[in-house]
């Protein structure tokens, strides 16, 4: 990890490079749907006509976790944590984790449909549940209480192309 952040740090490896080490440091594959790459949202506007890279509102707040990242959301967590505090051996802040195999698939169905299949039990999930956009989706993630998911690789991966998003299969 040091070489891969010292190589980031001196422009020799690119964001992607450097986010798909630390992930393998932290034994996520692409091998493994349950450990499959986690990668940030990045950018935090999905509507502009054109996105203007010198203004902070474009991007995502990166010292926060997903789920922190609305102020009321975050106080509804809070304050179930709290309650939840002595009534339970294992308090937590999120009833959900920012990556699980129905997440990734959730990404991947297009183009790996016959694994949506094996873990939905034969059928696709609702249509209205089906990634359809980047704008909806990252919506979800900031309001919906069951919604802390990151994204998958694809979406940054310049070699793969986006054929992860085409109904190919």
């Amino acid at each position: 990890v040091r070489d891969a952040y010292e190589g980031w740090r001196v422009g020799k490896i690119s964001n992607f490079d450097y986010l798909l080490a630390l992930n393998s440091a932290a034994g996520r594959t692409f091998h493994d749907l349950s450990r499959y790459p986690v990668f940030p949202w990045v950018v935090a506007d999905y509507t502009s006509e054109e996105l203007d890279l010198n203004n902070p509102d474009t991007f995502r707040d990166l010292t926060k976790p997903v789920g922190a990242l609305n102020e009321e959301r975050l106080q509804y967590f809070m304050t179930r944590y709290k309650s939840m505090e002595g009534d339970m051996d294992h308090a937590f802040l999120y009833g959900t984790h920012y990556s699980a195999p129905g997440y990734v698939l959730y990404y991947l169905v297009r183009s790996m449909p016959e694994q949506m299949l094996c873990l939905q039990n034969g059928k696709f999930d609702s249509p209205d549940r089906m990634f359809h956009d980047l704008d909806h989706t990252y919506s979800s993630v900031l309001i919906n209480h069951a919604d802390v998911k990151e994204l998958i690789a694809e979406f940054y991966d310049p070699q793969a192309g986006y054929d992860f998003l085409i109904n190919a299969r």
